[in-house]
């Protein structure tokens, strides 16, 4: 058997960081900042054993960033793969687990694509338009949240309305012909609530294949964005919701493969384009009962993937024609019971329908549906120690059951501002439609995919938590991976096995007032058990720093710096290290005008995060926001 060992000096610090909300005025974080994510229901993240990380709508404003993907860099633990700038397949890896073993969620509606080969969801088109906070909880969780969770869970919060009514609208443009376009209005009006936004968003962006590799053209991006929130205060005890979120990107993409000079390398596609459109909504209704000991939700979930690719280049060897569609019905009933002894028990059930339709490539129209019941018990000891227990029994009418379990524990020492945790969880992964049914590749007789998951680590805090520090320490082992066998004609089995194990490292550090110095380290160590290489397009090393400095009460400046090493890429290519810094300002003219720019690649740094795809070169954008 093949074996791998962290360096010694690893292992002696290990934990997630905890980049926690803070306001412009105050640059120390909140305490009692609390999570949905770790146990499906708004508990303080300090009392959850789990790796689990905040990002703020505030850190996003101060970033400046678009999209969700550009957001996560920061996030220790995540690898983000992006072929070729905006409107590009832009996937995500937790841990060194698989883009299709993280499950992406937002306002509880899952978005991984039914359609996708390993169901995994694309981010080439998700903005940050509406968002109030992204959680990302890292390690094995398919006792809460089912199959697709064996990496990890990205939630995704809206903007819930507040207040007297508000307008807004912002417009920004820059490098390579970008420019974008965004308005919004949000509000309270008696016991109604409402949060919208639209945006377009368009550029004539870069090559998709490298342009320093000899592809001049450019590869253009359009994408429109429709957001919404609504919610009605029925009764005291009664409310009710919907949320829905439209995306529909369409953009210049070019030839994965081709480059006469490098082999596996992509190349310029003069007549290839990709349309995608999604759409997700979820309507839900919460009431309490006994005094409000007993909560329950009732909700229905909807999401529509639909991918459609068109080429009529007759200089590429094949044809990348095709339309794939995926849907996903989910109805959920959620029960938390508010027990004594600070006791608090969760249960509830899931029924899942997913759907694939591609004529394209023979498959037609093929289904599954998913069940699942889950039972979940958090409790505390002297306000000291926390311990969450979870079990799941999921059931696929293609592919059988599977019983799932985690269990976490946190314990706050709150006289020396330390907190100790750890988690331990199994995972599985039902096979894709695509995996089951596509002509000469799939097989029905696939099983589900299972992990093993377990990390321990430790947070520090000193002076009133103006200094904070920690490290994980993560162990991931995935058993029944499914890969093409060449040994029986490249047919879909579960063959294959792989580890993962690394630390987590963070430190936060708010020197003087108004200014926060913040970054993360994480080393992972990954192998595929059969091959005895590392997993491609997973670096050993990475690392983020980050600088706010909020002046002249109206003025904010913010530097990221994110450093990433040498990986594996597909079919053994290798893809160089790299680190670039990008830096982004604000000033509020008044309270109805906010003005911003920001530079990406600052130092013109040459890179690629995927083998032979282009990144932007040094580049400046600016715009305005007006408030109402």
């Amino acid at each position: 058997m093949n074996r791998f060992h962290l360096p010694s000096t690893l292992l002696l610090a290990a934990a997630s960081p905890a980049l926690v909300a803070s306001t412009a005025e105050d640059a120390v974080p909140e305490l009692e900042t609390t999570v949905v994510t770790a146990n499906r229901y708004e508990s303080p993240m300090q009392q959850s054993g789990t790796s689990i990380t905040v990002i703020t709508a505030d850190e996003i404003q101060k970033r400046q960033v678009l999209s969700v993907a550009d957001a996560l860099r920061l996030i220790p633990g995540l690898d983000i793969l992006n072929s070729g700038g905006m409107g590009r397949m832009t996937s995500v890896y937790t841990r060194g687990a698989g883009s299709g073993q993280t499950l992406v969620l937002i306002d509880m509606v899952e978005m991984n694509d039914p359609s996708s080969p390993v169901g995994a969801f694309d981010f080439a088109n998700l903005t940050v338009d509406n968002i109030e906070r992204i959680e990302i909880l890292r390690g094995g969780e398919s006792a809460l949240y089912g199959s697709d969770a064996i990496g990890g869970v990205i939630n995704i919060v809206t903007k819930k309305g507040k207040g007297a009514p508000k307008f807004s609208l912002s417009s920004q443009g820059g490098s390579y012909d970008t420019f974008k376009v965004l308005g919004s209005a949000s509000g309270e009006l008696d016991d109604f609530n409402y949060a919208l936004t639209a945006s377009e968003t368009q550029t004539h962006g870069f090559s998709a294949a490298d342009y320093l590799w000899d592809n001049p053209e450019r590869d253009w991006y359009r994408n429109t964005t429709v957001d919404g929130r609504a919610g009605y205060q029925a009764l005291q005890n009664l409310d009710f919701g919907v949320n829905l979120r439209y995306n529909h990107g369409k953009s210049a993409l070019d030839y994965m493969f081709g480059d006469p000079i490098r082999p596996n390398a992509p190349t310029d596609a003069l007549n290839y384009t990709g349309t995608t459109g999604e759409l997700y909504t979820r309507g839900f209704t919460h009431f309490k009962l006994l005094d409000n000991l007993w909560e329950q939700t009732l909700g229905v979930a909807y999401g529509l993937t639909n991918r459609d690719y068109n080429n009529w280049d007759p200089a590429l060897p094949f044809d990348l024609s095709g339309t794939y569609e995926g849907t996903k019905l989910k109805g959920d009933w959620q029960h938390i019971l508010h027990l004594p002894e600070d006791n608090t028990l969760t249960l509830g059930l899931e029924d899942e329908e997913d759907t694939l339709v591609n004529q394209s490539e023979g498959i037609g129209s093929q289904n599954y549906n998913t069940q699942g019941y889950y039972l979940s018990d958090q409790f505390d000891l002297l306000d000291r120690s926390y311990t969450t227990a979870s079990v799941r029994y999921a059931e696929n009418n293609r592919v059988g059951s599977k019983v799932t379990w985690s269990v976490t524990e946190a314990v706050l020492i709150d006289e020396t501002g330390t907190k100790l945790k750890g988690n331990y969880g199994t995972g599985f992964k039902v096979p894709t439609l695509y995996e089951l049914y596509a002509p000469f590749y799939g097989n029905p007789e696939l099983s589900p995919e299972t992990s093993r998951n377990w990390d321990v680590g430790f947070e520090q805090a000193f002076l009133e938590r103006r200094i904070q520090f920690g490290a994980t320490y993560f162990n991931n082992h995935f058993d029944n991976l499914i890969q093409a066998n060449p040994a029986n004609w490249f047919k879909a089995e579960n063959i294959e096995s792989a580890r993962a194990e690394g630390v987590e490292a963070f430190f936060q550090v708010n020197p003087i007032e108004n200014l926060t110095l913040r970054g993360n380290y994480t080393f992972n160590a990954t192998l595929n058990e059969n091959t005895g290489k590392a997993l491609v397009n997973r670096p050993r090393d990475k690392g983020n720093f980050e600088a706010n400095y909020r002046f002249l009460k109206d003025a904010d400046m913010n530097l990221v710096v994110i450093a990433v090493g040498e990986k594996d890429g597909v079919l053994d290519t290798r893809v160089p290290a790299y680190a670039i810094a990008n830096l982004a300002g604000s000033y509020n003219l008044n309270p109805y005008v906010k003005l911003f720019a920001r530079i990406d690649n600052l130092f013109n740094k040459e890179y690629q995060e995927v083998y032979g795809y282009g990144t932007t070169r040094l580049a400046g954008y600016a715009g305005v926001t007006l408030t109402y």
